[in-house]
C-alpha cells in the first residue's frame, strides 16, 4: 500500500511516497521540482508527476493528500454556540463570510480538531475555492488524484509524536516553509499562530506567542517541540525545547509533504479536516441519493415481505381452521355414526386448536407469527448503507442476508439492534460477514433464534 502527500510553495513542490502502514513505515519516494511561477503551473505538476513515476516504477500512482502553506490560506479563530465538531463545521462558515478579503462563494473551509469536552473554542482555516479547485484539476491532469486537501497546521498534528493515537500535549513549532505555532491539549487544537518565515531573524514576536501559549496553558507547564529545521536564532532563545528528529530519509524540506502522506494513516488526528472541492461534495451528495433509494428499497422489500408474511399466515391459520373442522367431523361421526352432532362447530375448533397449541408448546415448535418477526427485524434495521436481500423464517429461526457497503460496523449495529428487539430469550449472532471480490460492500448473514434452540444451520 503506498500513500503519498504532496506540499506547495513559493519556489518548489514537492512530493513523499510511504509504503506500508504504521508503525513499519518506509519512503518509497521523495521527490521536489521547481515553479516556474509562484506556488507551481500545469507543466510543474506534471514534471513532478512524472518524477514520482520514475522514483516508482511500476507501481501506479495512488491518491494523494494535499497540503496548502500559510500564504494560501487563512487561519481564524472563533467562538460557537457548540462544543462538538460535525455541528460547529456545519455553522462555522457563516462565521467566516463577509470577514475574509475574499468573496464569500469563493471561501473552502474546515476546522482544526477541537479538545475533548471543548468550550466552543475552534480554529478555523481556509482557502480560495479557485486555487483549490484549480490545482486539484491539474494534479488529475498529470495522473495523480487529488483524495483530500488539507493545509500545514494539519500536517504539523500529523507530525507531533503521539500517545494512544492522539498527539501528545504540548506546543509545537515548525518551519516548513513559514513559521506555525500550535498548541495541543487532549487531542485538539487549543492555540494556532503563523508567521511569516522572515520574522524567524527576529524573534521577538514569535517568543512572545510561545510565552503567552505556555501562560494560558494553567500552572502545569507544557513541553516545547521543535519540528524541522528551527532558525538558529529562534532554537537559541528556547534551550528547553525539545528536536524532533526527522524522519529516516526525509528532509526537512520534505516534512510538509510527509505529514500529508500520514493523513489516510492517522485518520483520527486531524478531526477529518478537509477543504472540500466542488467535486467532492458531488460525489457526497451522489453518494447520499443511492444511500437513500438503496433504503426505499429495502424499505419497500420489508414492506412486501410483511404483507406476504401476513397473507400466508392468514392462509395457514384458514388451512388449520379448514382441517380442524373435517377432522372434528370424521372423528364424531366415527365415534357416534347414529347421533346427530348439535355441539357448535365453533366450540370443537377452539378445542382443537387448544389442543394443537398444548402440541406446539410441548414440541418446542411454538413461534411468533412470520409477520412479527418481520417487523422487528425491520425495526432494528440501522441508519446507514446496508440492505437486506433474503430472509428466511421457520419457526423460531430467522436467517437475514444482506450487505452492508463499505462499512463493516454496521453489521454488528445490526447484530445488536436485533438482539434488542428480539428481547433476551433470543439471539443474534453474524454466522458470516466478510467483503466481496471487488472489495465494495461486506456481505453477511445473521441467525436469530430463540435461546437453547441450537438446530444444525
Amino acid at each position: 500500500m503506498h500513500t503519498i502527500g504532496i506540499s506547495i510553495s513559493r519556489d518548489r513542490i514537492r512530493a513523499v511516497a510511504l509504503e506500508g502502514s504504521t508503525p513499519a513505515l518506509r519512503i518509497a519516494a521523495a521527490v521536489s521540482v521547481p515553479c516556474a511561477e509562484p506556488f507551481g503551473t500545469a507543466a510543474d505538476v506534471t514534471a513532478l508527476a512524472e518524477a514520482l513515476r520514475e522514483a516508482l516504477p511500476g507501481v501506479p500512482l495512488p491518491g494523494a493528500v494535499l497540503t496548502l502553506p500559510p500564504p494560501l490560506t487563512f487561519l481564524r479563530q472563533m467562538a460557537l454556540p457548540v462544543t462538538d465538531l460535525p455541528r460547529a463545521r456545519a455553522i462555522h462558515l457563516s462565521e467566516l463570510e463577509g470577514n475574509l478579503p475574499i468573496e464569500d462563494e469563493e471561501i473552502l473551509s474546515d476546522l482544526l480538531p477541537a479538545p475533548r469536552e471543548g468550550s466552543g473554542l475552534f480554529f478555523a482555516v481556509a482557502g480560495r475555492r479557485s486555487f483549490v479547485e484549480n490545482a486539484s484539476e491539474r494534479f488529475g491532469a498529470a495522473g495523480i488524484r487529488v483524495d483530500r486537501v488539507v493545509t500545514d497546521p494539519v500536517a504539523l498534528l500529523l507530525l507531533a509524536p503521539e500517545d494512544a493515537g492522539a498527539p501528545l500535549d504540548g506546543i509545537y513549532l515548525s518551519t516548513f516553509d513559514d513559521i506555525l505555532l500550535l498548541r495541543v491539549s487532549r487531542g485538539g487544537v487549543t492555540l494556532a499562530r503563523q508567521f511569516p518565515q522572515a520574522m524567524a531573524e527576529r524573534p521577538d514576536e514569535i517568543l512572545a506567542a510561545v510565552r503567552e501559549a505556555a501562560g494560558e496553558a494553567g500552572s502545569t507547564p507544557l513541553a516545547i517541540f521543535l519540528i524541522g529545521e528551527t532558525p538558529a536564532r529562534l532554537a537559541g532563545a528556547l534551550p528547553d525545547a525539545e528536536r524532533i528528529p526527522l524522519p529516516e530519509g526525509v528532509s526537512s524540506a520534505h516534512l510538509a509533504a510527509y505529514g500529508a502522506a500520514l493523513a489516510p494513516l492517522r485518520p483520527d488526528v486531524g478531526g477529518g479536516f478537509s477543504l472540500r472541492t466542488s467535486a467532492e461534495a458531488a460525489l457526497d451528495r451522489e453518494r447520499d441519493r443511492r444511500w437513500k433509494m438503496a433504503a426505499g428499497i429495502a424499505a419497500g422489500v420489508a414492506v412486501l415481505l410483511a404483507l406476504g408474511a401476513f397473507s400466508f399466515a392468514r392462509w395457514t391459520e384458514g388451512e388449520k381452521a379448514a382441517r380442524t373442522r373435517a377432522l372434528v367431523k370424521k372423528e364424531f361421526a366415527a365415534v357416534a355414526p347414529d347421533v346427530r352432532n348439535i355441539v357448535q362447530a365453533g366450540t370443537q375448533i377452539r378445542a382443537k386448536l387448544d389442543a394443537l397449541r398444548r402440541q406446539q408448546k410441548e414440541l418446542g415448535t411454538d413461534a411468533p407469527p412470520p409477520a412479527d418477526i418481520l417487523q422487528l427485524a425491520s425495526r432494528a434495521l440501522p441508519k446507514g448503507e446496508i440492505a437486506v436481500r433474503e430472509i428466511a423464517i421457520d419457526g423460531d429461526r430467522m436467517r437475514i442476508a444482506g450487505d452492508a457497503g463499505s462499512d463493516a460496523r454496521l453489521v454488528e449495529t445490526y447484530r445488536a439492534g436485533l438482539a434488542s428487539a428480539f428481547g433476551p430469550g433470543y439471539s443474534a449472532t453474524v454466522q458470516e460477514s466478510g467483503g466481496s471480490v471487488k472489495g465494495t460492500s461486506v456481505k453477511f448473514t445473521i441467525l436469530v433464534e430463540k435461546k437453547g434452540d441450537r438446530r444444525a444451520s
